[in-house]
């Protein structure tokens, strides 16, 4: 699925759904409880917000949440270098100062939550519902799931709501207007085509430093050198994996699990189907016409819409493949690209009026033309699966395999708390672990900031929990998902100040590219002002032997075809007239940008007019929330000790 959203960022269809998962992904994080996590762990004040703590134990658990959230959207490729481009560390903390302030005003609004409500909004969470009623039973199963007292549970959903209210409370008093829809439109129907050469923020390469720019450098900047205090460990570690072999599952646990978690098997009714979108044309500048004349208009428009559409339907019907006429002619270039297919999605994805159509349809029919907000669409339904419970047969396995990881789960997590009872009555790990049947491994030495241990992996868990240690002291049981550990500082290393000639390549990387990036910012510049006067990308192409690029006509609202999607760069290219040039540039490169192309927007139909009403009713809502929320923490009295991120 998410492959299937990346390939088609741009889509009329999966836009809504990105929107959707991000919000959806923000209120998880920002208003979750926070099942789970590790055991323990550090103690102590990271911040406080108008003299409300926010405690390090906290901070490590959000941290951790975010950090398994990006660890499952990227796989394998997740690493150190994702968390830092990200800037994890520095995200969590101000999700937790934010929610500090947004309750603080709650109090000072007087914003709560009565018995009653809470209790109307658990007993319609749907996974404690059976048959669509609250189920007791379900309740109690998730709670006892997740590690959860019925206090701690519904206090957490007491705050969420609180939350929520004092959002909406902001956002409900947003309003668009006539100007802004306008706006909205011509950015959004507004196509433009721009040339432009691309080179990189190290294009133009300094000379090598001389001994005496390199002490300079080095006496200026010394702490930036610096090796900071490194540790060496003992840990065990014990992964639920390596236990599951010896796990037994009865088919009790099975029967049990499938009855008390139905909901997690039901499926709703999925389609497979293609669809060729012809967009109908925006009204033409029309100063000085009636709304009649207007009128008059769009109806022509629509009927010529309506009368491709329904031309290339009859010439499927004649034969024509509909693949190949999607790829043709259809106005939604990402799936037509792939002969129109959306792929399987579920009820309730798409807009009301196409899935009305396609409902009617059955499998392998063509239906004629429907309308939507987007245009006219010719469906094709190639498949249709009813919604459905899974049978017990068709999931026992997997209802098997997640038993198995549950029971080995909690098995290693009582080994490890047997271990580090044990061990604490002398710090002697080693006895303890071997005494219990498994091993201790001896780490390399490492840092808070370079930490590459294979064994461990990306695991903030652990190394959080192990720069917190005194020197032989042995740790409380750390646990994440994929493994339970145990740690012990055996050695330690301060920080030291190099030399110069122990650090004499990383300095001289660090003036070169200092001075290449101010070279490359100098000529970038001089490069700018030069095609502003002379409009010949060529030349200046052809001297940096480099090639002169060009967009297709592309929208503002959409990513860049062959750059990205980089709003510096469109907000310089919004405001050029024809042949007029700009310099831009992204994180890594500078762009010499020549406007070719502009085809204008017109003017919005009704219906187009109310969907973006909707659209930024819901933006300006955001929007306004969060500058709120950005003056309330500039007044706030706020202490973070960064030291400890």
């Amino acid at each position: 699925m998410l492959n299937y959203i990346r390939k088609q960022s741009d889509s009329w269809l999966v836009k809504s759904v990105l929107w959707g998962i991000v919000i959806a992904f923000v209120a998880t994080i920002f208003y979750s409880w926070g099942v789970g996590g590790p055991t323990g762990g550090r103690s102590g004040t990271l911040a406080t917000v108008q003299g409300q703590e926010i405690h390090l134990a906290e901070y490590d658990l959000y941290y951790n949440n975010l950090v398994n959230f990006y660890r499952d959207q990227f796989k394998g490729q997740f690493s150190e270098e994702i968390i830092k481009n990200l800037d994890l560390k520095n995200s969590a903390l101000d999700a937790l100062i934010q929610k500090k302030l947004l309750l603080l005003e709650a109090e000072k609004q007087e914003i709560h939550v009565s018995d009653k409500e809470l209790a109307d909004r658990i007993i319609t969470i749907p996974m404690f519902q059976k048959d669509n009623v609250f189920n007791k039973t379900y309740y109690q199963s998730f709670l006892t799931q997740n590690r959860l007292t019925t206090q701690k549970f519904e206090e957490s959903q007491r705050e969420k709501m609180v939350l929520e209210k004092i959002e909406q409370l902001i956002k409900n008093n947003t309003q668009v207007s006539e100007t802004e829809i306008q706006e909205a439109f011509k950015k959004e129907q507004e196509k433009i085509k721009f040339r432009y050469v691309e080179f990189s923020k190290d294009h133009f390469k300094a000379p090598p430093p001389t001994d005496e720019n390199l002490r300079k450098y080095f006496e200026a900047n010394h702490k930036q050198f610096e090796i900071p205090e490194q540790i060496k460990v003992e840990y065990v570690k014990l992964t639920p994996k390596s236990l599951e072999n010896s796990i037994d599952i009865r088919d009790d646990d099975i029967e049990d699990y499938y009855e008390n978690q139905k909901g997690e098997f039901f499926v709703k009714k999925q389609f497979t189907a293609s669809h060729i979108l012809i967009r109908s044309d925006s009204l033409p500048p029309s100063d000085g016409l009636s709304d009649s004349e207007k009128e008059k208009i769009l109806d022509d428009l629509d009927g010529k819409t309506k009368a491709k559409a329904e031309e290339i339907l009859k010439k499927i019907r004649a034969g024509a493949d509909f693949a190949e006429m999607a790829r043709k002619h259809s106005d939604d270039t990402i799936s037509g690209a792939n002969g129109g297919s959306l792929g399987q999605f579920s009820q309730g994805t798409m807009v009301p009026e196409f899935e009305t159509a396609m409902g009617k349809l059955t499998a392998g029919e063509i239906g004629e033309p429907v309308k939507t907000v987007f245009g006219y669409h010719l469906i094709k339904l190639d498949k249709v699966e009813e919604e459905r419970t899974k049978p017990l047969a068709e999931v026992k396995e997997e209802i098997t395999n997640t038993l198995k990881a549950m029971k080995s789960r909690q098995r290693a997590r009582r080994t490890i708390k047997k271990i580090y009872k044990d061990a604490k009555t002398d710090n002697n790990l080693i006895r303890a672990a071997l005494k219990f049947k498994t091993e201790t491994t001896l780490s390399e030495l490492f840092s808070r900031k370079n930490h590459d241990l294979t064994e461990i992996g990306v695991v903030p868990e652990f190394f959080n929990t192990a720069f917190s240690l005194r020197d032989q002291e042995v740790s409380f049981p750390v646990n994440t998902h994929e493994a339970s550990y145990l740690i012990k500082v055996i050695e330690r290393k301060p920080p030291q100040l190099p030399k110069l000639e122990d650090v004499r390549s990383a300095v001289t990387e660090e003036v070169v590219l200092q001075k290449t990036s101010s070279l490359t910012l100098e000529k970038f510049n001089v490069l700018t002002q030069r095609l502003n006067t002379q409009k010949d990308l060529a030349i200046i192409a052809a001297e940096l032997g480099l090639e002169v690029e060009e967009t297709p006509l592309f929208s503002l609202v959409d990513s860049i075809p062959g750059i990205g999607n980089i709003q510096a760069i469109k907000d310089s290219v919004s405001q050029l007239s024809l042949d007029q040039t700009t310099g831009a540039s992204s994180r890594l490169s500078y762009f010499l940008i020549q406007l070719v192309e502009r085809k204008t927007a017109g003017a919005p139909t009704p219906d187009q007019t109310q969907d973006l009403y909707a659209r930024l009713k819901e933006e300006k809502s955001i929007h306004v929330f969060q500058e709120w929320l950005e003056n309330l923490k500039e007044k706030a009295d706020i202490m973070v000790d960064k030291t400890l991120l």
